[in-house]
């Protein structure tokens, strides 16, 4: 069955309502799972009621029987259902409140607004009434996490001169003055039929923006095959640090400029690892993410919520209708290896 996967890029040929549209498909045979239930029928105990689920044999074309569906099939679905639903359920770090009162010289810092206002209230009848409580701010460590990748991520656009076409996507430093995105943000190529040949990349012009102001970006490296690029800039701020060893069930955040909005935050968690999508020679092992995810959103980091590290790059969408679907993602080991051959991390 002929399915597509489809790039982040968009392009400025619009539809008939004046919105850009997608970036043209690309024909791979992927075998989705078209029996997706919502969190409704879930919660009503009802999503593995379907005509033809696990146990008897499900419909096939023309309404012909298919293929036999065992019940650990059904089993394997609920306990997938009920990892997500615990995931959505589970308590999340909160921060914690700091209450600061003032006083001559200095001041004290209590947990909670009863214990400050006691210790006015003890300062008082001492005589000491030169005295505030006010709420000091509390980031917490996400928020931390999402400041610091803001500031290493930025929108890029390519111009192609001789195709007339403007490309956007996300751009993130890697090293001092270096940046990583997607090669198809760069330079747009049909990926079944691949060539490393980048001297295409001669008629595009890359900026990069950079608060009020665009910088023009140099093209170091690139490799079609992994769908990445290396760019110069003469922007100085810190690199990600990047981290190889994903696991499945991690909380991740990614940036990137959907629809030329730029730096947009998403977050989620990592679905799985070492998915094939591609099967030309040299193609990589994907890492899916379960987050949301657009067109502009390529070149942009997989971060860990936790730590700020990248553990990837949003590269395409795997899916059956040619929109919404799988988020798969260049884990951080192919950009470390492909990095390497012109710069030292």
């Amino acid at each position: 069955m002929k399915k597509t996967a489809i790039s982040f890029t968009p392009f400025d040929n619009r539809n008939d309502n004046g919105q850009p549209s997608i970036g043209p498909s690309t024909q791979k045979s992927i075998v989705p799972t078209n029996n997706v239930h919502t969190i409704q029928d879930i919660l009503n105990g009802s999503p593995y009621k379907t005509p033809g689920s696990g146990g008897d044999w499900g419909v096939g074309e023309n309404s012909q029987p298919g293929s036999y569906k065992p019940e650990g099939a059904d089993y394997k679905r609920q306990e997938r259902d009920m990892s997500i639903i615990n995931n959505m359920l589970r308590d999340r770090p909160s921060a914690h409140e700091i209450w600061r009162v003032k006083v001559p010289g200095g001041s004290k810092d209590f947990m909670s607004f009863n214990t400050a206002q006691e210790y006015t209230t003890k300062l008082k009848d001492k005589g000491i009434r030169s005295t505030y409580v006010t709420r000091v701010a509390q980031v917490d460590n996400k928020t931390k996490v999402v400041a610091a990748s803001v500031e290493k991520t930025f929108m890029i656009e390519s111009i192609h001169i001789g195709k007339g076409v403007k490309e956007t996507g996300a751009a993130f430093c890697v090293a001092p003055t270096y940046f990583i995105t997607c090669a198809h943000v760069i330079n747009n190529y049909d990926k079944n039929n691949i060539s490393n040949d980048t001297s295409r990349t001669g008629d595009v012009f890359v900026n990069i923006h950079f608060g009020e102001t665009t910088k023009r970006a140099t093209v170091v490296d690139m490799d079609l095959q992994l769908d990445i690029s290396l760019l110069q800039c003469d922007i100085d701020v810190d690199p990600f640090i990047l981290d190889i060893t994903p696991i499945v069930g991690q909380d991740v955040l990614s940036i990137g400029s959907p629809h030329g909005y730029e730096n947009n935050v998403s977050s989620g968690i990592v679905g799985s690892l070492d998915r094939k999508v591609y099967d030309y020679k040299g193609a990589p092992n994907y890492m899916f993410a379960d987050m949301s995810i657009f067109p502009g959103n390529s070149g942009g980091p997989v971060v860990d919520e936790m730590n700020g590290k990248v553990v990837g790059m949003v590269t395409l969408i795997v899916s059956s209708i040619g929109g919404f679907g799988l988020n798969a993602c260049l884990p951080s080991k192919y950009i470390q290896e492909f990095c390497s051959r012109t710069i030292k991390l």
